[in-house]
């Protein structure tokens, strides 16, 4: 039998849930549209899911599932509005993605899956290499990456970007030529060192964290942000204009890293 409970939980995913996400489109639309059109550049928002202590990860790399259900949903809205999805070489050979979106309904909207991949390691039989034709995968690299893996990629519909002559990805000739393509908005799902790099080069605006209320410990388990990090606690990035959502019992909280001006005035 079911509760008025269940009943009331199953409406508000059908109904409530889906008018709320509809206003949330609708708003990051606004915002990173705005944005493209002051900065030329995407409007970035870094997404990340970890447990109460800090953690994505476990040390052999299990990761699933950090959050509930009702969280990953809403990531998949999110992948639904946003223009492009964004992750690094050593998420690719780890989890062998698809980065689809997968909604209730079955009607979700696929963004670029857009990867940094300095040397293209990116295997040939990936997801996202074998998808290139359905759903297009944009892979940025230096110019030290093979020429022969290039064309290899290139028949499987894969758009490679040469970036420059550094040994890794610049970075922001990447977000420049996303931006000259059109990409008003970038979901970076990346992996700890990828997510710092960009926020060291200051190419994210926005962070959406899920927070799971399990404690993982483990001094080697994988948290969001790695790379060499701030040296001062002042050096630190200091969120603004805050906001908190309830997944369940999985706590959302999302800030910007700079103000993002989406009125006309």
């Amino acid at each position: 039998m079911t509760s008025h409970t269940d009943l009331d939980q199953f409406v508000y995913r059908l109904v409530i849930k889906e008018e709320v996400s509809i206003v949330e489109h609708e708003n990051a639309r606004a915002e990173s549209v705005k944005y493209h059109k002051r900065t030329g550049l995407p409007l970035v928002t870094l997404k990340t899911a970890m447990t109460l202590d800090g953690k994505i990860a476990t040390s052999t790399g299990d990761s699933k599932w950090v959050t509930n259900e009702s969280s990953r949903e809403d990531v998949h809205y999110m992948r639904h509005w946003h223009d492009a999805i964004m992750v690094g070489i050593g998420t690719v050979l780890k989890d062998r993605p698809k980065l689809t979106t997968r909604l209730p309904h079955g009607e979700g909207k696929n963004p670029i899956r857009i990867v940094a991949d300095s040397l293209l390691r990116i295997p040939l039989d990936t997801p996202l290499v074998t998808t290139a034709t359905e759903t297009p995968t944009w892979v940025f690299c230096s110019d030290q990456a093979d020429k022969e893996k290039e064309l290899q990629l290139l028949k499987y519909d894969v758009k490679v970007v040469r970036t420059g002559s550094d040994e890794h990805v610049d970075l922001k000739s990447a977000m420049k030529y996303l931006g000259e393509k059109g990409v008003t908005s970038v979901l970076l799902e990346g992996g700890g060192q990828l997510n710092w790099s960009m926020i060291e080069a200051s190419l994210v605006q926005k962070v959406v964290t899920f927070i799971a209320p399990k404690l993982l410990g483990g001094e080697e388990s994988i948290t969001p942000i790695s790379g060499e990090g701030f040296d001062r606690m002042t050096d630190a990035v200091q969120l603004k204009n805050i906001s908190v959502q309830k997944f369940g019992e999985d706590v959302c909280i999302t800030g910007y890293v700079q103000d993002i001006q989406i009125s006309d005035k």
